[in-house]
């Protein structure tokens, strides 16, 4: 299940309307707007997420359903919000499921890796001032991505 949102979600509900008494292991990322410095050192005052939805769905579902054929998972859930968010909102939720822990814990690092790199969602930092700064990709997430692309290949 995939889906971008405006409004926050709720952890509790997402997991029972994917949980199953045939899976052994659950695995969940869930990331937040933290407190941080910008590139030009200026205090972080929350995020703007924005992405071109038709694609970012096409490529979310291409990304979990690598993931469900590769790691034999039971269901792979994805929300990704978009639009303002505060410091300490929840941004997205990655939940994995299968019979037994490794292949859950894999999975969800995949997805999570993955969608950083491979989605099309553009990050701006709200600063100070009210002015937006993008967020770039880092080295170390490309690096991460090409571990992942010669364990799916």
């Amino acid at each position: 299940m995939i889906k971008i949102v405006k409004e926050s979600f709720d952890l509790e509900n997402e997991f029972k309307n994917i949980s199953s008494n045939k899976n052994g292991a659950y695995s969940f990322f869930l990331g937040t707007v933290r407190s941080d410095l910008s590139f030009s050192n200026t205090e972080i005052k929350g995020i703007y997420l924005e992405c071109y939805e038709e694609l970012a769905i096409s490529q979310l579902e291409k990304i979990r359903l690598q993931a469900l054929k590769k790691w034999d998972l039971s269901e792979c859930l994805i929300i990704h919000r978009i639009g303002r968010l505060n410091l300490g909102e929840k941004i997205v939720l990655v939940i994995t499921s299968s019979s037994h822990r490794s292949n859950s814990i894999e999975a969800c690092e995949y997805v999570i890796d993955s969608l950083k790199i491979d989605v099309a969602f553009w990050k701006f930092h709200l600063l100070d001032n009210e002015e937006k700064e993008m967020v770039y990709q880092k080295n170390k997430d490309n690096e991460k991505m090409l571990k992942w692309r010669e364990i799916i290949n």
